[in-house]
């Protein structure tokens, strides 16, 4: 410092003087750090060694599913840019759908079904296998052929293994009714059109004037509830039951094989596709509904894989068989019969009829 600043000093007040060079002291440590943060600025990058990237490895269990690296490849997302780049919320990709006994469904076209097409972790979709609107055209049908078959005791004879099919058959779509998405007047009684069509097919068995009183009684009490009464001679019927329990195996592959020879013999020209189009498509949704009920846990042969994959292929057929009605395209309903005729054919050749 100059000696003229010397001599301002002397004459300066003491905490003046401390707090000039205190503040110099601050200006000059903030000057080193700034040096020494250029300086760190300014040094090279140190190199790095280059990440090799594993091999991706894509294998598939004896399930068909895929595993990129022991990763599930259905846990990644279809367009993953896409996924960043819209503003969207991310959607997980679903399971993939399978029936109450663990099998994979597949719907038609043999893909793999989205979480929408047939069914969810906690059962079947039924609402896409078989619309409620034929679910109840079937059960009319059903109604008006047992009310003339149980007219009198004579035309029971006539038909009563006719009468044991039926009784199978309602007894499934009460139970299909009681898990659809969609209602009718009589789904809150559902159970008990269950259990009086099972009790009609348990008792259809003969031609003994017992086997028509049961088979009657149990036909008028199904009637009442159709009707919207429960009859007081109901008895206990259970809300739930699995399908093996009410209905018939036999009965159920019986009315599936007369869906498909009417879907193979009737509707065998384009002409017939074109008229029958009504029975035809409730036919076909006959053949997917009755088709995944004999898939369900508690029928014979449920838990051999050859059996579910006939199955599966049936209702592969059947729901092509719509498609290709609601498409208005002749040929393609040619192919997913044929699919349907073949399922059948090679699952009697290894497990019979029954």
């Amino acid at each position: 410092m100059s000696h003229f600043g010397n001599i301002i000093l002397v004459f300066l007040p003491r905490q003046i003087i401390s707090g000039f060079r205190i503040s110099l002291v601050l200006v000059l440590v903030l000057i080193a750090c700034s040096t020494v943060f250029a300086q760190a600025k300014a040094k090279p990058a140190v190199a790095t060694k280059p990440v090799i990237a594993k091999p991706v490895v894509v294998k598939a269990d004896e399930k068909g599913r895929k595993f990129v690296n022991q990763i599930p490849f259905d846990v990644f997302f279809d367009d993953p840019l896409g996924v960043i780049k819209s503003n969207k919320t991310a959607v997980i990709p679903a399971e993939t759908p399978v029936a109450p006994n663990g099998n994979q469904i597949i719907p038609a076209g043999g893909t793999t079904p989205s979480l929408s097409i047939t069914a969810k972790a906690s059962g079947i979709l039924w609402g896409e296998l078989i619309p409620v609107e034929e679910l109840q055209n079937e059960t009319k049908l059903i109604r008006n052929n047992m009310t003339k078959s149980m007219a009198n005791q004579g035309s029971y004879k006539s038909n009563f293994k006719e009468i044991a099919i039926e009784g199978a058959e309602i007894a499934a779509l009460a139970g299909i009714l009681q898990s659809h998405p969609d209602s009718l007047t009589w789904k809150d009684k559902a159970h008990f059109v269950r259990d009086f069509g099972a009790q009609m097919n348990q008792s259809a068995i003969g031609l003994s004037k017992e086997n028509f009183e049961n088979t009657r009684s149990a036909f008028q009490k199904l009637s009442s509830v159709l009707d919207g009464s429960v009859p007081d001679d109901a008895g206990d019927v259970p809300p739930s039951r699995p399908f093996h329990e009410a209905a018939s195996r036999k009965g159920l592959m019986k009315r599936i094989e007369r869906a498909k020879n009417f879907l193979q013999q009737d509707v065998n020209s384009e002409a017939k596709f074109k008229s029958l189009v009504d029975q035809a498509r409730r036919e076909a949704a006959i053949v997917s509904a009755l088709g995944t009920v004999i898939t369900t846990a508690g029928y014979e042969y449920t838990e051999d894989d050859e059996y579910q994959k006939h199955a599966r292929s049936l209702i592969d057929g059947g729901r092509e068989a719509a498609a290709a009605l609601q498409d208005d395209t002749y040929d393609r309903f040619k192919q997913a019969v044929d699919k349907v005729n073949k399922s059948c054919t090679d699952c009697h050749a290894s497990y019979g009829n029954g």
